[in-house]
């Protein structure tokens, strides 16, 4: 009894767990680069990143951010 039930959970799990590589098209290549180094080295992507967004609402904002800045530290 046990031995059948196994064997239906062994077929059942290699079902689930055998998946193909997921593919992004011709973007492909381009994201398994990005992110081969995003995992060797995290934390400088997400410095660059917080200093792109950070120039980017100064663009988009001027000295404004301040007050949107003081704004939020208020409502925490």
């Amino acid at each position: 009894m046990r031995s059948i039930t196994y064997k239906k959970f062994m077929t059942r799990w290699e079902e689930v767990v055998d998946l193909p590589p997921q593919t992004l098209g011709p973007l492909t290549p381009a994201y398994k680069a990005v992110i081969g180094r995003m995992k060797a080295m995290p934390w400088l992507y997400f410095v660059l990143t917080a200093i792109g967004i950070v120039a980017g609402l100064y663009i988009l904002a001027g000295s404004t951010i301040t007050l949107l800045v003081t704004l939020l530290q208020k409502g925490f």
